[in-house]
């Protein structure tokens, strides 16, 4: 993602400096093709994992051959990522389809064709507990710093407090989260649970497979929801070609935030949490 020192602001909106306003400019008219399938998430809410899975199920179905590293080499549309030579976007351009694009825009910057998708555009919203989320991604940036030759990490009670205001890359959780929760009723999307998926991957697995409209026998299903369960999927994704992939998974778990928290902090994020979500049909699972 990029480091978290250096970030900037594009219409109110803190993006990383892997972000530029060349690129943001240019989403607006960035092509979606009818059978491109999308990942659109806030970081670090389980957007390598559900990706994985897309890929696993594709390739089961015979919609192509290619590797999860072979379809998420690009990184997220909009970023540059350091081993890269340019913009996700423009290497999507160029892909054969059917294309997995990953974005971590707020759904006012995405473009249209994954905003207000047509046709059979598939649109999938991974959605996480936001602080799992927050400790999720304080490790992951002290991971990228690291990468970039940085060696003192971020202070987690600044990292925290920025978290609940916007001031980290890709803004305030609940303004990403609750934008493209407003189209929870479109066909086009599925949104899922991250604890949903810990607790009953077979089930979730399942639910893609049909929103995806692909013909698998139970015995397939079974098989990739195995296949993707963290453990096997932390082994892919360490052994990944790509730097930035190897940094993604972690633990993995529901609940980690309580060996991060202090009990106030916790208390002040409850308070925030119960502002922003409250009313929104939106009920994320803590334990």
């Amino acid at each position: 993602m990029g480091s978290f020192e250096v970030t900037w602001e594009y219409k109110g909106v803190i993006m990383p400096k892997v972000v530029t306003k060349e690129t943001l400019d240019a989403m607006a008219d960035f092509q979606i093709r009818d059978d491109d399938i999308v990942v659109a998430s806030f970081p670090k809410t389980g957007t390598n994992w559900l990706a994985e899975i897309v890929v696993k199920i594709l390739r089961a179905a015979g919609k192509t051959e290619s590797s999860a590293d072979m379809l998420m080499a690009p990184g997220p549309m909009e970023m540059k990522i350091p081993t890269a030579t340019q913009p996700g976007y423009v290497t999507i351009a160029d892909m054969p389809s059917p294309r997995l694009v990953v974005t971590h825009l707020p759904i006012q910057f995405a473009p249209k064709g994954i905003s207000k998708p047509q046709n059979k555009v598939k649109v999938l919203v991974p959605m996480r507990n936001p602080k799992d989320t927050t400790v999720s991604l304080y490790h992951f940036a002290n991971k990228m710093l690291k990468l970039e030759g940085k060696t003192d990490p971020i202070p987690w009670e600044a990292f925290a407090s920025n978290f609940t205001i916007g001031k980290l890359p890709f803004g305030k959780f609940d303004d990403h989260v609750l934008g493209w929760w407003q189209m929870r009723d479109d066909p086009h999307f599925l949104f899922l649970m991250y604890e949903d998926m810990k607790k009953d991957l077979l089930t979730a697995v399942k639910t893609i497979v049909a929103f995806l409209e692909v013909d698998l026998d139970e015995t397939t299903i079974k098989g990739i929801a195995e296949a993707s369960t963290f453990n096997n999927m932390k082994t892919d994704l360490d052994n990944s070609k790509t730097p930035e992939r190897q940094a993604v998974a972690r633990k993995g778990i529901i609940g980690d935030w309580k060996n991060t928290f202090s009990a106030e902090q916790s208390k002040a994020f409850d308070a925030w949490y119960q502002e922003k979500f409250s009313g929104t049909g939106i009920t994320f699972d803590f334990e």
